[in-house]
This record gives structure tokens, sequence and C-alpha cells, in this order.
């Protein structure tokens, strides 16, 4: 079996440290903020399966773990990367950073492979070639895979060790985009007859794949049942497969996104035959109607994840999903009455060279009278167990939360240090911005024309995503005009419906669908 071993620090190179990397005082945050210093990295393979192409894949792992820990039990977090099932690797930058900041929480954290098509011409020519029956292949070869990384740690659990002290009944399991729809069928498209629902009856497809409850792992007769589902974007092609007594569910979706669907819609703007995705609002709802803990975080405004996103806004969001999976870990939940909020809410302001000092209070609803508090800070600094904390916004503070928990209940909220008055004039000015395009549908040039008289601010960025999310087409600019006109050359892009999308500051002001003919 083939083991490749680093160590990590937070700029994941390579470095050797002292073992003394865990924060005592900030113990109580761990699974809520980064409290080890550094991390380790194992790759190992856990698995093999046949590509859409009669290839074999052998399918390997991320290993990692925080250096220093000597904690006999933990909890382990399976992520898998995103790309619309033909492109993305575990070697993605989002997949590190969040792999990171789960095992500095004190997560030991696995970022997998699964199989993926060549193109999308190769995952086309599949589909279609026996419709609909071979459409289930496109989900189906990636949940054999993450089961197979499911079960074997529960495998080495039991015959091998336990050699990443795992306690295998807190395994979450999750993923951004297609490695998040991954997870969701994996946990709930849990018996044959629903699978069979995306091609009339019939599961010959999966049958000459293994049949439906096999798995591509080396462990194959091992459970792969988690205890909760985390992902951002993601859905399921029916929300209903999630039944009373299925494992909670945490997720997070922009509400303008063109890929996955936020509520329905056809996967990546295609809808491929008899189903369309139902989208993290859809999967919330519907859980939340059939007494499953659930916790949807909208991304008001958003399209699909990608670097315009900003590391702080995508860390906030992940954060967010952190303090729903310390509930799951804790066998707690969070879908109780018992609520509390930090005021005042995100105006704890950060000025260079002119730290403000703040004093935040949890406000704590519906409990009992024997709620107790937890602040943590991010990156952990300062913690407090009292119902007010005052922290000193600085370069390096980004975060603050509170936990409350009593009983079976855990709830918690999560304040972000920003400078809040210059973000809210830049979106309003932002708000004020009117943009056409023409000729529509478009073939060689596209003319772009924007009012900017409203607006202070006189740059950004111009850009084309193709159905899948890909960005096809880049173009910034400055003008000191009052109004911006300029063109964009789409003769050599493919004929096909793209989104165009207006950045300014950092903040994306519109956006518009247009078409490309030949």
């Amino acid at each position: 079996m083939k083991r490749i071993f680093l160590l990590f620090a937070s700029s994941l190179s390579l470095v050797f440290l002292s073992p003394k990397t865990f924060s005592q005082q900030c113990a109580d945050c761990r699974y809520v903020s980064p409290i080890f210093d550094s991390v380790t990295m194992e790759t190992i393979q856990f698995g093999r399966g046949v590509r859409a192409g009669g290839d074999t894949q052998e399918l390997y792992m991320d290993i990692y773990q925080p250096y220093g820990d000597t904690l006999s039990s933990r909890p382990l977090a399976i992520f898998a990367f995103g790309g619309a099932y033909i492109g993305g690797s575990r070697d993605d930058w989002y997949v590190k950073l969040v792999c990171e900041h789960l095992t500095k929480a004190g997560y030991v954290v696995a970022a997998i492979d699964y199989r993926i098509y060549d193109d999308l011409t190769q995952m086309v020519t599949e589909i279609f070639s026996a419709f609909p029956p071979q459409q289930m292949r496109i989900f189906f070869r990636p949940m054999q895979d993450m089961r197979g990384a499911v079960q074997y740690f529960k495998a080495d659990y039991s015959e091998l060790g336990n050699n990443y002290r795992i306690d295998t009944n807190k395994i979450l399991i999750g993923g951004a985009s297609s490695g998040a729809i991954t997870s969701l069928m994996t946990a709930y498209c849990d018996k044959d007859s629903e699978m069979a629902e995306m091609a009339g009856g019939s599961l010959a497809p999966l049958n000459a794949l293994g049949g439906f409850y096999s798995s591509s792992g080396f462990y194959p007769n091992y459970s792969w049942h988690a205890a909760g589902t985390f992902n951002v974007s993601g859905a399921l092609i029916n929300a209903n497969w999630i039944e009373p007594g299925d494992v909670p569910v945490i997720c997070a979706h922009g509400d303008a996104d063109q890929v996955v669907p936020y509520k329905k819609g056809g996967f990546a703007g295609l809808t491929l035959g008899t189903f369309d995705m139902e989208g993290s609002y859809l999967v919330d709802s519907v859980a939340r109607s059939k007494g499953v803990c659930s916790y949807l975080y909208t991304m008001e405004g958003r399209d699909h994840p990608s670097e315009s996103m900003g590391i702080e806004y995508f860390m906030s969001v992940v954060y967010r999903m952190m303090l729903r999976m310390k509930a799951v870990i804790s066998n707690q939940s969070f879908c109780c009455a018992l609520n509390v909020d930090i005021t005042p809410g995100d105006t704890l302001l950060y000025l260079p060279n002119a730290p403000i000092a703040s004093t935040l209070t949890a406000v704590v609803t519906n409990d009992n009278g024997n709620a107790s508090i937890q602040w943590c800070t991010m990156p952990c600094s300062v913690t407090s167990s009292t119902n007010s904390i005052t922290v000193t916004a600085d370069s390096t503070l980004k975060y603050v939360a509170a936990t409350v928990s009593e009983g079976n209940c855990l709830s918690a909220d999560l304040h972000i240090v920003y400078d809040s008055t210059q973000l809210t004039s830049l979106a309003k000015e932002m708000d004020e911005i009117i943009f056409s395009v023409y000729p529509q549908p478009a073939s060689s040039v596209l003319n772009f024309v924007a009012d900017l008289s409203k607006s202070k601010t006189k740059s950004g960025v111009i850009e084309l995503r193709n159905v899948l999310g890909q960005k096809v087409y880049e173009q910034s600019f400055y003008t000191l005009n009052q109004q911006l006109k300029t063109t964009i050359d789409v003769s050599t892009l493919p004929a096909a419906n793209y989104l165009l999308s207006i950045s300014m500051g950092g903040i994306k002001v519109g956006s518009k669908r247009i078409m490309v003919t030949r």
C-alpha cells in the first residue's frame, strides 16, 4: 500500500516543528476554531474502480491529522472535490484550505479521489449511448468511491489497529459541487429502488458495475453509513429520498447558483433527460418536513463558488458549517428551539494602525436557565465562558463565534470582523450600475455598455462562464468616463449559453445570460 507522509504548516509547505503545537487556552474551542498550529498529511490508496473509458483508476486519499494531537478518539470528515464530474482533484486549493482548517480544529480529514470523466464529450457520449439508464453512472461511480473511503476507516478501526484514532460513530461526509452531490447521494440514496427511479426501474447499468450495494473500496463488507453530511452547493435528484430518521444535513448554497440549482433545475444548466436536480433549498425543506435535522446557509446573491468569491467569505461559510458539525459529533442537535445571537451583529471594525476593542454579548433565548456559553475567536486567541467577551480587532482576527449548549441542544452564531461602513457604501453604489450586452445571440463580437455615472469605482472585471461554471473569458477594465464601452470577442467560443458577469471592488454587481451561435 502506497503511503506518502508530509508535515504541513499553515502555508502547506514542508516544515519540522516541535510537538508543542496545541493551545491549552483554546482547548474548549476544539472543533470550532483552529487550535493546532500545523497538520500532517499522508496519502494512502483505499480502492480502485473502472472508469467510463474502460481503464482502471487507483483511488487515493490524503489523510490530514492535527500535529501534536494526543486525543485517542477523534471525529473524521471526508471531503470530495467539485468539478461537474469532468474536472477537479483532491489537490485543488479550496480542498486543501478546507481540510487544513478542519484538521487544525481537531478533526481527522480525508480528501478523496473519485472517478470523473475525461471531458464533457465522454460524459455525454456515455449518457446518451443507452439513454436514460446510463445517466445513473454519472453519480454511481463516485458514490461507490465515497463508500469505499468510509469503509477503509471502519476496516482500519477493526482490523488494522486504528492508525488514525477514529471514532467510527463520528464520521461526516461532504464536499463541494459535484463532490457535495456525491456525499448527499451516498447518504440519502440508500435504496436500489430510489436509484432505479432515474431509469424506469432498470438497474442493468449498475449491475454491470457490481450492483447498487457495491463499493470500489478494498473493504466492501463494512458499512458506508456516516453520522451526517456537510456540503457546499450540493443537490439530490430527489430530495424526498430523505426519510425520517436519516442523519443530519448541513448545507451552504448560493441562491443565484447557475451550475447546481439552489432550488430545482438542470445540473450545469443541462437537463439530462427525465430528471432535474433538487438543490439545497429543497433538500433543507424536505428534511425539515420529515423531522430530519437540517441547516441551510443561503449565500445571498452568490453564484456557484469560485476563486472570485474571496477567501474570507469562503471561510466564513466553512466556519458556519463547522459550528453545526460540532453538534453532530457531540451527539447534540442544532435543530432545537435553543438559540443564541451575538450583538451587535458584524460591526466590529478593523482599521489599519488603529485596532478597535469591542464587547460582544451572547443573547440566549428559548433556554431552560441552564445553558452554558463558550466564546472562541478565529484564529483562536481569546476565549470565554461568560455571556460577554471583549476582543480587539486587528489584522489577524477574522471571526468570533459563540456556542450555547443545554442538554442535547447546541446553538451557535458567527460574528464577522470587517469594516462594515466601507462595505455597505460600496454595495450601495454597486446597486446603481446598469449595463447591457448586444447583439443577442452573438456570433463574433459582443458589445458591452455600462453606466458608471453613479459609481465611485471605475475598475473591475468582466467574465464569461460556460454552463459548467468554468471561466472561458476574462477582461479587466478601467475608465475615467461616466460610461464604459467595450467589446468581447466570442468568435472562438463554441455555440452555447454562457453567463456574463461584472465584478467591481471584488463584488459581483450583475450578470446576464447570453447566447453564442454559429
